[in-house]
């Protein structure tokens, strides 16, 4: 199987952090637009996952203007696209207002495709955790199949080495989920998930924990160089028996190859 995911899209107005424009959101549309074409004339995968972060939060009304643009783009793929909430998202519109945005209520949920199951988690902004409800989900969710599965969420559920990340080195509580290792147990116990996916640290980067690998992606818009080049990241992600490639396109490319245990 093959698909493939985007994270980080960050449509709006341009912010200095540091001294630098890292997210080049004047190529957020173009770029989206480009990879709207190759997924629909080359990749032809069966879905795309979106891991949050379409936009960047100026305004409430801009900002769901925003959205709608994007979600707008996202009709003209010719597959689904399963969408996360970023915290950017979060910033200014209410989680009422985004269950209805996202057609999702809750903003957490689950899927089958072919031989494997897909979670989509929901980490909240301000305190970056896994409530106690979509925990009791999770558990249960993982319980009701039998399917391998992969699973993805915004921030990352892995212990981070964060040296030399441009916005979050010494930062983790802004950007690592506060109860990820309670989070990662649940996944352990499970003895079925093969992988997670997050976004939101604008790095590639794979860490393992207890055999499961934990996938970073690249932002589609960062200027991961300081030298004025957008990234223009997404990945293809393929999945055989034994093996999960992720291989990360565009500027600040990477590949990563990982075998799968057996459930």
């Amino acid at each position: 199987m093959k698909f493939v995911i985007i994270s980080d899209i960050h449509i709006g107005k341009e912010k200095e952090h540091k001294g630098v424009i890292r997210k080049m959101s004047r190529h957020s549309l173009p770029f989206l637009d480009e990879f709207i074409t190759r997924i629909n004339n080359e990749i032809k995968p069966p879905f795309v996952i979106n891991l949050g972060d379409v936009i960047n939060d100026i305004t409430h009304d801009i900002d769901v203007d925003n959205l709608k643009i994007a979600f707008d783009s996202f009709k003209k793929l010719n597959c689904p696209i399963y969408n996360l909430v970023g915290n950017h998202e979060q910033k200014t519109i209410s989680v009422e207002e985004l269950e209805i945005l996202f057609n999702h209520k809750p903003l957490y949920y689950s899927f089958d495709q072919g031989d494997y199951h897909f979670i989509a988690l929901f980490s909240e902004r301000k305190e970056l955790l896994i409530d106690d409800s979509q925990k009791n989900w999770l558990s249960e969710d993982l319980n009701n199949t039998s399917k391998k599965t992969l699973i993805f969420v915004h921030h990352s559920l892995a212990d981070q080495d964060l040296t030399g990340n441009f916005w979050f080195e010494g930062l983790p509580e802004g950007c690592l989920i506060k109860n990820r290792k309670e989070i990662r147990k649940i996944i352990e116990n499970s003895k079925k998930v093969i992988a997670v996916f997050n976004g939101h640290l604008h790095w590639n980067k794979m860490d393992v924990h207890n055999g499961i690998p934990y996938f970073t992606i690249q932002s589609l818009v960062e200027n991961f160089k300081n030298e004025d080049i957008p990234s223009n990241s997404y990945a293809i992600i393929e999945l055989s028996d034994d093996l999960i490639k992720v291989d990360i396109q565009g500027s600040d490319s990477q590949c990563y190859l990982h075998e799968i245990f057996n459930t």
